[in-house]
């Protein structure tokens, strides 16, 4: 991994983002990966079971909504649709780096990109997964700055060559209330695609979870998709069986 050499190259790259590091820097790498891994240790249960609910916006116009309850047991997940009904028989499934839409009215699964669009919304199915920073991406410099009035760790990202997700990813984290705040997210050209914002934390048990996440699409600047996560119900390793991360199991599922 690499850092930034000097604080000059580190003002340099946050200047580049619109906002200036308000301080010289003095995190080191191990706090960084520190901070990270705290985050993603209390940000959502790695077993749960959790009802979501997606709207898609043009403006302030409603252009789609989604409902589904998505089960998640380590690197796998099973997210099935609720709502609308014409939906109801879809399902995305997740196992280690494999990826499906399954369709139970015709039994058919077709293989996905972590990088497809999520049902025609700005999210994509990487976005729909849980966010592992430090097991895809590696950190390349970081600084300290100021996002909405607080202090934050400014840390970019470039992933590793076996990641779907984007090519780099600049996260805004609170120092002071360790939480993601903000993940600018990039294609491999450098372009900015999108801004996910983490907003309205709720606790459940010892884990702070973002009930709402905006994510703001910097291609189609008037669109935008509103994610709300309404219930997390922590489960045990016995409560969800392997076996239901499998296209198997869904071949069984009416």
């Amino acid at each position: 991994m690499k850092l930034f050499k000097s604080l000059a190259l580190a003002a340099f790259a946050a200047a580049a983002m619109g906002t200036a590091p308000v301080a010289q820097a003095k995190l080191e790498q191990k706090d960084v990966q520190s901070l990270i891994a705290h985050i993603e240790q209390s940000m959502f249960p790695e077993i749960a079971v959790s009802h979501y609910k997606l709207t898609h916006f043009k403006k302030d116009q409603v252009l789609k909504t989604f409902a589904f309850e998505m089960s998640m047991k380590d690197d796998k997940s099973l997210l099935a649709m609720n709502w609308p009904a014409t939906s109801k028989h879809k399902y995305l499934l997740k196992s280690g780096p494999n990826l499906w839409m399954y369709f139970s009215d015709v039994r058919r699964s077709i293989r996905l990109s972590a990088r497809d669009s999520f049902m025609g919304t700005d999210a994509n199915n990487y976005d729909m997964m849980q966010l592992n920073l430090l097991k895809d991406y590696d950190i390349v410099g970081f600084a300290e700055a100021e996002l909405d009035g607080q202090p934050v760790a400014r840390v970019e990202l470039t992933a590793r060559p076996d990641t779907e997700g984007y090519a780099k990813i600049v996260s805004w984290i609170s120092i002071r209330e360790k939480r993601l705040m903000r993940n600018d997210c990039y294609s491999i050209s450098g372009a900015l695609i999108k801004t996910v914002h983490y907003r309205e934390i709720f606790e459940v048990g010892k884990y702070r979870i973002p009930s709402s996440v905006l994510i703001t699409s910097h291609v189609n600047k008037d669109r935008s998709t509103l994610m709300e996560i309404s219930k997390v119900l922590p489960k045990t390793r016995g409560d969800l069986k392997d076996s239901m991360f499998t296209l198997g199991y869904l071949e069984t599922v009416d």
